[in-house]
């Protein structure tokens, strides 16, 4: 049995909120690797031009962020493009997409954080309903980085009970290639079937809440017993006890490096 490791939300300099304009497409790729990903989706807002096939590791899977009423739905499937005005005039055109999401454009829908907690908290059910596929439990964009543990719980056990999945993401504009989130994905078998790996993944999320296990990096939140004034303390002291023992000595002992050669120096 074989886990991926995948992250389907993250944008290319096609966003015009990118924040590097001047990396290349292969250099987040790169990144992609360094980060251990095995699959990755690029979701540009409103747009699927400019990407370049791309048949090495890590796979890349077709998406889309279409920035509809008052939401951010990740498209995963299909790399059709979307009139992104059919669906932003009201919430019955946020629910038409994704009521036609998977026939119209072949792709599983996904509710991207801070957006749909910012304005659509008290009718989740309804974009359920409509069909959801899933919801972004974690996002390390800095915007969506409040959203607190009792409300992800909440969402969680929605989605366990009308069986969506959940994933974390990057939702990377370019502000680093340090990973915050990973999501694991059996696909048992998947190149004996002869089916390209994104199709199997995108298959394996069509089964639901069971298919992805999403393992978040410890870190300080905003609901934790630290005061408000002993934030960088706090961060220091979170960073530290989620390491491992390696990690720690190697920071130990480059902290101790830099000490003697500025000490030396002066």
């Amino acid at each position: 049995m074989q886990w991926f490791r995948m992250d389907l939300h993250l944008h290319t300099p096609g966003s015009s909120d990118y924040q590097d304009s001047d990396v290349s497409y292969l250099d987040i790729l790169r990144r992609a690797e360094m980060r251990a990903l095995d699959i990755i989706a690029f979701t540009d807002h409103n747009t699927v031009a400019g990407l370049t096939p791309h048949t090495g590791a890590p796979a890349r899977c077709p998406g889309i962020e279409v920035s509809a009423w008052k939401a951010h739905i990740v498209l995963l499937g299909d790399s059709l493009p979307v009139e992104r005005r059919r669906y932003n005039s009201s919430f019955q055109a946020l629910l038409e997409l994704l009521r036609t999401s998977d026939s119209t454009y072949g792709a599983l829908s996904v509710a991207s954080l801070p957006e749909y907690e910012e304005n659509h908290w008290t009718h989740l059910d309804s974009l359920v309903s409509a069909g959801l596929d899933g919801f972004e439990v974690v996002n390390a964009a800095p915007q969506a980085n409040e959203f607190s543990r009792a409300r992800r719980d909440s969402v969680i056990a929605l989605a366990r009970r009308t069986n969506r999945f959940v994933v974390g993401v990057s939702d990377n504009h370019g502000w680093g290639a340090t990973s915050m989130v990973w999501n694991l994905v059996r696909a048992p078998d998947w190149h004996a079937s002869g089916a390209r790996l994104c199709d199997t993944i995108l298959s394996r999320l069509r089964e639901g809440f069971p298919a992805v296990r999403v393992v978040e990096r410890h870190r300080l939140v905003a609901e934790s017993a630290w005061p408000l004034w002993l934030t960088p303390i706090g961060v220091i002291w979170e960073t530290w006890r989620g390491m491992g023992w390696g990690l720690a000595a190697s920071w130990l002992g480059w902290i101790w490096a830099t000490w003697s050669l500025r000490r030396r120096l002066l």
